[in-house]
């Protein structure tokens, strides 16, 4: 990826690689989510869209194309929510 610029991401550029398991950690505001779901990930689900028929992706909303300079040897992305499992507070049980 080169020349990345969702949200608060400017102008970044990185490798990923290919068949592992890659984490992206960092402070809060750092730019995770810009990258990795602005951007990988709503690259990932255009080009799987572009594979359906003429008529499949008439039904399909139209995803734009992220906002970098260049995307290249992107796979299939499979993307883990950041939501809390169980809904959240933990409850104490009565007696």
């Amino acid at each position: 990826m080169r020349g990345a610029n969702e949200n608060n991401l400017r102008h970044v550029s990185l490798d990923i690689p290919k068949r592992r398991l890659t984490v992206f950690a960092g402070v809060s505001g750092s730019g995770k989510s810009s990258l990795v779901f602005d951007t990988v990930a709503a690259e990932s689900r255009r080009l799987i869209n572009d594979t359906y028929s003429t008529f499949v992706q008439g039904f399909m909303p139209t995803l734009a194309r992220p906002d970098v300079d260049a995307l290249e040897g992107l796979t299939t992305a499979i993307v883990v929510s950041q939501e809390q499992l169980g809904g959240g507070v933990r409850r104490r049980g009565s007696g």
